[in-house]
């Protein structure tokens, strides 16, 4: 389904809150958008994907236990952001976001050509 104007763009938060709460359906849409009518590369995706579960791998056993520890454990300024990120890293866990930086790890080789998978493909599997 075409997308027109504003409708096309999509935030890149939209898609990991989406990825991030499992909801599959609206991921895979969000997704379509942003490469489609978004005109956004698949590696394009991949580095919104790998910033985001960056972030939140680097709370993993930093000790954060709120919005300013957690801000200085990613790097960044302390504000929403931050509380998002920890809010989201306590309700995931370590597990899902060391499993997430491995499913971007294979996906960035299957978009390399580890796989003869249409790149499409390759980020539907991930999302």
């Amino acid at each position: 389904m075409p997308f027109l104007g504003d409708a096309g763009g999509v935030p890149p938060w939209d898609l990991t809150d989406a990825i991030d709460r499992g909801d599959t359906t609206i991921s895979l849409q969000l997704l379509h958008r942003m490469m489609r009518a978004g005109d956004r590369h698949p590696l394009q995706v991949m580095s919104i994907l790998h910033g985001h579960y960056t972030k939140l791998l680097s709370l993993d056993g930093s000790g954060a236990r709120d919005e300013a520890s957690a801000a200085a454990a990613m790097g960044i300024k302390p504000g929403f952001p931050a509380k998002k990120a920890l809010d989201q890293y306590r309700k995931i866990g370590g597990g899902a976001v060391t499993r997430a930086v491995g499913l971007l790890a294979q996906a960035d080789l299957d978009l390399r050509g580890a796989k003869e998978w249409p790149e499409e493909l390759v980020m539907e599997v991930l999302v």
